[in-house]
């Protein structure tokens, strides 16, 4: 195997990955929109998607985790992490042999895993946008601010 398309096939693969990453931030930006909207005045909430905007894919994750019912979307969420920490932070070096080449055996298991995860970050990224349209209808279509002035009447009576 070709080095280089060796480390293509890498970069391809983890890009997936990241679009998993950035569709659990949306995930939770929107999710903490619509808590947001819903709490409306009746108290503060500051918090808010840019608050994990850095955060690893483990947290992001957890915070999830918080914001669903969903728990085998969960399940394959940390299944898929624990390949990706594999992959990305071991795999090349597991794939090098003394010399720092490309040991092909090794190398072509790896491509396997690489081709496995790429769909598997495919399918997680649909299923948590799916996820979300559950509740984006109320984030954008939902107005509130009816029951928050019925609020504001009652206590001023």
């Amino acid at each position: 195997m070709d080095e280089d398309d060796f480390y293509l096939k890498v970069a391809h693969a983890l890009s997936g990955c990241q679009l998993v990453e950035q569709q659990l931030k949306l995930y939770i930006t929107e999710a903490l929109e619509l808590a947001k909207k819903c709490i409306g005045k009746k108290m503060p909430f500051k918090i808010s998607g840019e608050d994990y905007a850095d955060s690893s894919l483990e947290r992001l994750i957890e915070i999830f985790k918080k914001l669903t019912d969903n728990e085998s979307l969960v399940a394959n969420l940390r299944e898929f992490k624990n390949e990706r920490n594999f992959l990305s932070h071991k795999g090349i070096t597991h794939c090098l042999d003394y010399e720092g080449e490309l040991f092909d055996p090794t190398a072509l298991e790896f491509k396997n895993r690489l081709a496995a995860i790429q769909d598997e970050a495919q399918w997680l990224y649909l299923a948590i946008h799916e996820e979300a349209n559950k509740f984006r209808g109320h984030l954008w279509f939902d107005d509130l601010t009816e029951s928050d002035s019925k609020t504001e009447r009652s206590e001023s009576l």
